[in-house]
C-alpha cells in the first residue's frame, strides 16, 4: 500500500508549515482539543516511522487523535537542515509548527535524536508540555562518543562506524546516496541494516524504503554537531514524569544510559522493549503500546488533563501511553 493510502487509513492530512527553519512538512489528523501528541523521529527517519505504532493503535481499536508527525528540517519533505544548526533551533522549529496548528499543550513521544528534541521542548515550554516518552533516546555514552569519537569508540562502536560512513556518504556526495538506493532496489539494504533492528525480516517494508530515501548524510552530521554541542543539564528543569523505553537489542544505547536520565531528570520511569533494536516502535509497536499503557502514570500529580477538558484529545490509550515527562524550568 502507498505510503500516502496508508497515512489516509490513520486520519493524517499532509500540511506545509513554515518555520525558523523553513518549510516543515507535517502528517497531522484532524484537530479535536487542545493538547497535540508531537512525533519526532530520529536521525536517518521520517515521520513514517511512526507508521506502524498509529496502526497498531488503530487495529486495537484506540487510534491516535491530534497527531502531529513530523519531517523534522533536514528529513522527510521538509527543507535542508541549515549548517551549525542548533538543538534549540530545530526544538524553535517543532514549536512553530505545532502553534501554527493551533495547539496550546502537547505531549511528545521521541525516537533517538527526536528524543533529545522532545526534551529540549519540555524544558523550554515546562507549562504547555504534558508529557514526553522516549523511544531508543541515545544517552551518555552515544553523547560522549561524538564530543571524543577516537577515545570512546570502544563503547559504542556500531554508533561510530555510522558516524563514519555518514563522513564518508558525505564526501562521496550523490554517488553514495546512488549506491545506497541501488542496494535497496537489489534488495539488500534489509540485510545492511541489521544493526538497526532485531530482526529486520520483520520489519515494514515501508520503513526500510523510509530509510533508503532518509539517509541524508549531511544532515546527520549537522545534527550530530548539534547534539555534541547540546548542555543536556537543562534538563533538569522538566517537571512532568518522563518515560524512557530502551531496546533489548538496541546498539546505539550504554549501559550507563538508564543512570544518566535519571541523573538529569526530576522524574521518570523506564522499561525495556524486548526483541527490538534501535527502532523499538516499528519493531514491535504492540510492545511499546503495551509499557506505555502498563506505566498508568495519568495521575492527577501529573498534571495530564481530564478527559472532560479535552474530549478525545489522546483518548483512553495516549493519556496513560505518554503520561510521562516534563522538566522544571
Amino acid at each position: 500500500m502507498r505510503l500516502a493510502s496508508r497515512a489516509a487509513r490513520v486520519g493524517l492530512d499532509r500540511v506545509v508549515v513554515p518555520s525558523r527553519l523553513g518549510e516543515v512538512v507535517v502528517l497531522a489528523s484532524q484537530r479535536c482539543g487542545d493538547v497535540a501528541l508531537l512525533l519526532l523521529h530520529g536521525a536517518a527517519g521520517s515521520w513514517a516511522t511512526w507508521l506502524p505504532l498509529m496502526e497498531e493503535a488503530e487495529r486495537l481499536g484506540r487510534p491516535l487523535t491530534n497527531v502531529v508527525a513530523i519531517d523534522l528540517p533536514g528529513w522527510g519533505e521538509s527543507g535542508a537542515l541549515r549548517q551549525h544548526s542548533s538543538v534549540e533551533q530545530m526544538t524553535d522549529a517543532v514549536l512553530d509548527v505545532v502553534l501554527a496548528l493551533g495547539y496550546s499543550e502537547w505531549s511528545v513521544a521521541g525516537h533517538s535524536l527526536g528524543g533529545h528534541l522532545a526534551l529540549d521542548l519540555a524544558a523550554r515550554m515546562p507549562d504547555a508540555t504534558q508529557a514526553v516518552t522516549l523511544v531508543s533516546a541515545t544517552g551518555r555514552e552515544a553523547v560522549e562518543l561524538l564530543r571524543h569519537p577516537v577515545r570512546n569508540f570502544a563503547a559504542l562502536p556500531w554508533l561510530a562506524g555510522m558516524l563514519a560512513a555518514m563522513r564518508l556518504l558525505n564526501m562521496l556526495g550523490p554517488v553514495g546516496l546512488m549506491f545506497v538506493r541501488w542496494l535497496h532496489l537489489l534488495g539488500w539494504l534489509r540485510s545492511w541494516t541489521s544493526p538497526l533492528f532485531a530482526c529486520p525480516r520483520r520489519i515494514d517494508d515501508e520503513v526500510i524504503d523510509a530509510l533508503s530515501r532518509e539517509v541524508r548524510p549531511q544532515a546527520f552530521l549537522r545534527a550530530a554537531a548539534a547534539a555534541r554541542n547540546f548542555d543536556e543539564w537543562v534538563w533538569g528543569g522538566i517537571r512532568c514524569p518522563v518515560l524512557v523505553l530502551r531496546c533489548e537489542r538496541d546498539v546505539f544505547v550504554g549501559s550507563g544510559d538508564a543512570a544518566w536520565f535519571d541523573e538529569h531528570l526530576a522524574v521518570v520511569s523506564h522499561g525495556v522493549i524486548a526483541g527490538a533494536g534501535h527502532f523499538a516502535h516499528a519493531e514491535q509497536p504492540g510492545l511499546v503500546l503495551d509499557r506505555m499503557l502498563s506505566a498508568n502514570l495519568a495521575t492527577p500529580e501529573s498534571g495530564w488533563p481530564s478527559p472532560s477538558r479535552h474530549g478525545r484529545t489522546l483518548c483512553h490509550l495516549v493519556a496513560p501511553l505518554l503520561a510521562g515527562a516534563t522538566l522544571r524550568p
